[in-house]
């Protein structure tokens, strides 16, 4: 029989705890609980067998949920993390941050709860790889291009800064949008809705908080192009914002709802993020990815799973599944290479958009082009096909240079 999963709460009130335990006792054929009412408790129950998961309250006498956490951080590397706490201050914010993977707004109702802790745990359907799960649990930063962060910090210290701008520039890399969309849906800011969009986060937040979370959280570091000279991170964000805009196009064109159109865009923007942690963690071993791809003509996630046994699509899911982002968002991300239904899902739309970008913009004309399963492409139809790309042209000028409109595009596309 498969062992349960372990699942330990903290909190210094027993009333709460009490209360989780009555509201999950439905679960308690699939999770085994714990349940501690301080930091050192928690850690005893640790050291006599390691959780899956944590759910600790952040403030707390004597140890606090931010140094009970990052110690589970430092010796049980493979732990989902995960804050429960009310409404706190920004302070607070910064402290615990490096050592959350995610957080709930206190008091919540079992479905949240459940939905919470589901979706990092189903995150690990997508990467099975224990030793790269435990490397992307201890992720704390994304590399990010120098002149964009500057930008960014140049912005928030100019005597008015725009919120348009600085959207704009925060959207120009993948890191900043990853992280940045995480802190914001955290509880601790009180906002009444799951935050999907750069401009809608900081119009709701305010430019202080902004500048707080950027420049005095370091949370990010600077990408460091000469370890790997062959991957560029500018050409990641390029291709990620283009995937972004097709799959939003294609989305309007087929009148889907204003949540699938932001999934969607979401999804496009970070269904290459994979591969920032990949590049970044393992620059000889990317090294040695990218001379495959180019000796055996085959596309870059195919030579992943020859060096790593995983692709840049799982370990990116795994990463926004542990750090809370939505499941159609992390689903995306996982499956953008292998899809294989024509049913407007998002999963299919950053599917296409993601072959239409590798097949009409040549990064390196060494590397295979990608195409999409055969079932979509027959589901969509050249009639179909035809139609996005004039609606794409049509409404997108800065995709004409792209070369979007080129003549052997739909005979490019045919399988």
């Amino acid at each position: 029989m498969e062992d349960k999963i372990r699942i330990i709460f903290v909190d210094d009130e027993p009333n709460v705890l009490g209360s989780i335990r009555r509201m999950l006792r439905f679960k308690q054929k699939e999770w085994e609980f714990a349940f501690a009412e301080s930091g050192a408790e928690a850690l005893a129950l640790f050291a006599e067998r390691p959780f899956d998961v944590i759910v600790s309250d952040i403030r707390m006498p004597g140890m606090d949920g931010s140094e009970l956490l990052q110690r589970i951080k430092q010796d049980y590397h493979k732990t989902i993390r995960i804050a429960l706490s009310a409404q706190v201050g920004l302070d607070e914010v910064v402290h615990s941050i490096r050592s959350v993977h995610q957080y709930i707004a206190k008091p919540c109702d079992a479905k949240e709860l459940v939905s919470k802790i589901d979706g990092a745990l189903k995150s690990r359907d997508i990467l099975n790889d224990y030793a790269m799960q435990e490397l992307v649990a201890e992720i704390e930063t994304l590399p990010v291009l120098p002149h964009v962060f500057k930008s960014v910090e140049n912005e928030l210290n100019s005597s008015e800064p725009s919120i348009h701008k600085i959207a704009e520039l925060i959207s120009m890399d993948v890191g900043l949008v990853a992280k940045i969309i995480k802190l914001v849906n955290s509880p601790y800011f009180g906002l009444p809705s799951q935050v999907e969009s750069i401009f809608q986060a900081i119009t709701m937040l305010g430019l202080d908080t902004i500048r707080a979370l950027i420049v005095g959280t370091h949370l990010f570091s600077m990408y460091d192009a000469t370890a790997l000279p062959d991957f560029s991170l500018s050409m990641l964000w390029e291709h990620s914002f283009r995937v972004s805009n097709l799959a939003r196009s294609i989305a309007e064109y087929e009148g889907l709802d204003r949540l699938q159109i932001v999934q969607a865009r979401m999804t496009g923007l970070l269904h290459d993020v994979g591969k920032l942690v990949l590049a970044n963690s393992f620059p000889k071993r990317y090294r040695n990815v990218l001379e495959i791809v180019t000796s055996e003509n085959i596309p870059v996630y195919k030579g992943e799973l020859e060096v790593f046994g995983t692709t840049h699509a799982q370990i990116g899911a795994y990463l926004m599944g542990l750090w809370g982002m939505s499941g159609d968002v992390v689903y995306g991300i996982g499956y953008h290479h292998s899809y294989d239904k024509f049913d407007m899902s998002v999963p299919m739309l950053v599917s296409v958009a993601n072959m239409i970008d590798h097949q009409c913009i040549i990064i390196n004309k060494e590397y295979n082009r990608i195409v999409v399963e055969k079932n979509i492409m027959h589901g969509i139809g050249e009639e179909k096909l035809e139609e996005w790309i004039a609606h794409i042209a049509g409404n997108w000028e800065g995709i004409v240079k792209f070369n979007i409109l080129d003549k052997e595009m739909i005979s490019l596309l045919r399988l």
